[in-house]
């Protein structure tokens, strides 16, 4: 099949990397990886692999005015920005649905890696074979969405066990089969979410973009001073945020709270210090803000385990968070 690449929905500095009868990828130009697998399954409809390293924030690919986009985030976590300047987080192992209305303007990975799949379909492109291909499931492929309410919001919802275990199918095969296998578990998802009603949902918050960058700038502060003990309480006070405000806010944004967070990260800092330099342990455990090497050991245990074991597959499958 010769795919079209269209440099408008990807961005200036986007440039295809491989192409194959079966899929297209694309290096979406962001610092650090941002590697999106596209394959075309019928017309209208493709399927989108989504594999980011990044801390940069980036616009969306700029679809046609009627579609529908389900995705699946399987690791990390997906920050979506609306055109009304609202912000949402679509967490691991939670799925979303969005009509063009609900599309995010923005979308950026607050843990900077993330793995996600996305099945995007273009009402507009879709062919009489593929809607009646479609009709004989049955399913009513130009009314997807309208029994989650997708014209009023972004559904989210924690994935059934159901469409998990296809999600997880669907992202473990990418590169290992071909179109039609995909094309397959397309027809085998839509049948499931075209089950779906608003009460498989749940009631997922939305946040003022300007709450949003507070919170991360406090995050950025407590970052660049591991070794102070410092008052969450001051930060959110000076932030204009009362504390459960901040304490939800970060917890939506990260997947923790700022203790846990701020622990994390600070033991893949040392495991990175570890591997790759010649660091005593009392040196790191004081620059990372324990008073002795015996704290801090026990700290580091508590997420890597063993200290002399600590190897860079480790570091990565811990969602880094630098």
């Amino acid at each position: 099949m010769n795919y079209h690449f269209n440099q408008e929905w990807y961005g200036e500095r986007a440039r295809i990397v491989e192409q194959t009868e079966d899929f297209l990828v694309v290096d979406y130009g962001c610092k650090g990886c941002g590697i999106i697998t596209n394959y075309f399954l019928f017309d209208g409809i493709q399927l989108c692999f989504l594999d980011f390293d990044t801390a940069e924030v980036m616009s969306s690919q700029k679809f046609n005015p009627d579609i529908i986009q389900i995705t699946y985030c399987k690791e990390g976590r997906y920050e979506c920005e609306f055109a009304n300047h609202t912000v949402s987080y679509l967490p691991a192992e939670f799925f979303g649905v969005a009509g063009t209305q609900y599309l995010p303007v923005s979308f950026s990975f607050p843990l900077r890696r993330c793995l996600a799949v996305s099945l995007v379909i273009d009402k507009q492109a879709l062919s009489a074979s593929t809607g009646n291909m479609m009709s004989e499931i049955p399913i009513e492929i130009n009314k997807i969405g309208e029994t989650l309410g997708i014209e009023k919001k972004w559904y989210v919802s924690p994935a059934p066990v159901k469409l998990q275990h296809l999600f997880s199918e669907i992202y473990e095969a990418k590169g290992r089969e071909s179109a039609g296998y995909f094309k397959i578990k397309a027809v085998e998802l839509l049948y499931h979410i075209d089950q779906l009603t608003q009460v498989n949902g749940c009631d997922f918050k939305y946040f003022d973009r300007g709450q949003i960058q507070a919170v991360k700038e406090i995050r950025n502060y407590l970052a660049g001073h591991l070794d102070e003990r410092i008052s969450l309480e001051q930060l959110a006070k000076e932030a204009h945020l009362s504390l459960p405000v901040f304490y939800d806010i970060f917890a939506h944004i990260y997947g923790n709270t700022p203790y846990a967070y701020l622990k994390r990260y600070k033991m893949n800092l040392a495991a990175n210090m570890l591997l790759n330099e010649d660091r005593k342990i009392g040196d790191i455990a004081l620059e990372l803000g324990y008073s002795n090497a015996s704290k801090f050991a026990k700290a580091f245990q508590s997420v890597y385990g063993i200290l002399q074991r600590i190897t860079e597959t480790e570091i990565k499958s811990r969602n880094g968070l630098f």
